[in-house]
């Protein structure tokens, strides 16, 4: 593992046990064993390593959703939205992964950092399942697992036992019916 990777893990670290309201370079530093200073050679400041973060996050989630995908596109005739619904109901049952988009997505609400990386995911991830199922049905699908991270990040308690899996196959059940 590089400084910088070891500076990221850190930086998740401490927003996971102290939260964003608590996260600083100086305790991220002091994570990593490192001096602040140390720091500022990988990351001029607080919103470059937040970003660093936020690059993190999404390049997890591609990771997640091409072994998805990998795994749909034998048998599927909408291989990405598969992957899609998976990709994002398997990272749903990841606490650590579940906290750090919560509190990521909190740096982009208080204004410490911008929606930019999330926003260009978002519209990737919507023009990679227009072709497959349409706008209409990519909007469906797209609010309907956001709902889900939002209720997940919320700690909205599911009325089911199977709630999102059931949810996840009724979603690729009427895709399939296109």
């Amino acid at each position: 593992m590089t400084t910088k990777e070891k500076i990221i893990e850190s930086a998740i670290s401490v927003i996971q046990s102290e939260g964003t309201t608590n996260y600083s370079l100086a305790k991220v530093a002091e994570k990593t064993g490192m001096t602040k200073a140390a720091i500022f050679y990988y990351f001029k400041n607080k919103a470059e390593l937040t970003r660093s973060l936020i690059s993190y996050t999404i390049d997890a989630y591609e990771k997640i959703l091409q072994e998805e995908y990998q795994l749909a596109k034998p048998h599927s005739a909408f291989p990405f939205t598969e992957a899609y619904i998976n990709g994002n109901l398997s990272q749903l049952d990841d606490e650590k992964l579940v906290g750090l988009h919560a509190a990521l997505i909190g740096t982009v609400v208080s204004g410490e950092a911008t929606g930019y990386d999330w926003n260009e995911a978002y519209l990737k991830d919507f023009e990679r399942l227009v072709p497959e199922i349409g706008e209409e049905r990519a909007e469906f699908v797209r609010y309907t697992i956001d709902g889900m991270w939002h209720a997940r990040i919320l700690k909205i308690p599911e009325f089911a036992m199977e709630g999102r899996k059931s949810v996840a196959a009724s979603l690729l059940s009427m895709i399939k019916q296109k």
